[in-house]
């Protein structure tokens, strides 16, 4: 029809679909016929620039809502109906998730985050909003490993507020604690501690035993100095680079080694959500419940369902 570039299509379409333009508004902006944006619109759906689903709300198990803060002491747990396939859960987990955390950065000011891609599959689905008064804070340092699952999501997560970030320039891990100490007299690091007492919500996703073990770096460098008498065995999860068991108990060595947030400060933080969608995780689940870090859930009905198995069987 045209000789539009796939970018020019989708500046189009994302006119269109997401700032709401008109026909002839973007007619007008881009000097083109209007029967000519309404193909190019229609390109873009053909091309596949423009995906359009029709999604209903999921269907949530309030029974297991229940029994979940009754046992857990969650704020507000997000427990949704198993669909026919693993993927359909995956999706509707995301989806639902990624509006969930929207919905609570309006009254924030202050999000913390840090790596995973579930993480960006969520952020992915964040609705863009321009928000001036809002920044993504990394609540870590940057663990060192060539898989971009570890990349940090600040800025990706400012991008689609068109709000700031703000990251964290150090490692993740250092084997001499007192290289921890003297970067916390550094005065970056004394600006991201005050900092981070200010974190209105943060948003997490947790690791397993095998994610640390999977990093062959830190297996190669640094497991043997962090992980000193730790049974590999009775790790149930990780989650801001901390190891923990199955009762919640988080391995308290490790700390003088990472560089970034405090478990007391990230305690501190009012809302904490944590997002699960991999059935193999109720061990690592078990003990992020266990141990308080969750203020919010949201997860399926089979991992529920697991866990509350797993947690009567470790009574």
């Amino acid at each position: 029809m045209t000789l539009l570039t796939d970018e020019q299509l989708a500046n189009i379409a994302q006119d269109y679909f997401l700032s709401q333009l008109n026909i002839a508004d973007i007619s007008n902006k881009y000097n083109i016929s209007r029967y000519l944006i309404t193909k190019a619109i229609e390109e873009a759906k053909d091309k596949g620039i423009v995906k359009i689903s029709i999604s209903q709300s999921p269907k949530r198990s309030q029974k297991l809502e229940n029994e979940f803060q009754r046992l857990f002491n969650l704020k507000e747990v997000y427990i949704l109906e198993d669909l026919e396939t693993k993927n359909q859960d995956n999706e509707v987990i995301v989806n639902y998730a990624a509006k969930q955390i929207q919905n609570y950065t309006k009254s924030a000011h202050l999000i913390g985050l840090t790596w995973g891609t579930l993480l960006k599959d969520i952020i992915d689905n964040f609705t863009e909003e321009t928000r001036d008064d809002l920044t993504f804070i990394q609540l870590v340092g940057q663990a060192v490993n060539t898989s971009r699952r570890k990349n940090q999501l600040t800025q990706e997560a400012a991008d689609k507020f068109n709000a700031r970030s703000l990251t964290f320039p150090a490692p993740l891990y250092s084997i001499n604690p007192q290289v921890v100490k003297e970067l916390k007299t550094e005065p970056y690091y004394e600006y991201f501690a005050k900092k981070f007492s200010e974190i209105d919500l943060l948003f997490a996703s947790i690791g397993t035993v095998q994610s640390l073990e999977s990093d062959q770096f830190f297996m190669d460098y640094y497991a043997e100095n962090l992980l000193k008498n730790v049974d590999s065995l009775q790790i149930a999860g990780v989650i801001f680079g901390r190891p923990y068991d199955i009762n919640g108990n988080f391995y308290k060595p490790i700390d003088s080694h990472i560089c970034g947030i405090s478990m007391a400060d990230i305690m501190k933080i009012p809302t904490r959500f944590v997002v699960v969608k991999n059935r193999f995780k109720e061990d690592a689940l078990l003990g992020a419940l266990r141990s308080g870090v969750i203020t919010h859930l949201v997860t399926n009905s089979g991992i529920a369902e697991r866990v509350l198995r797993k947690n009567k069987s470790f009574i």
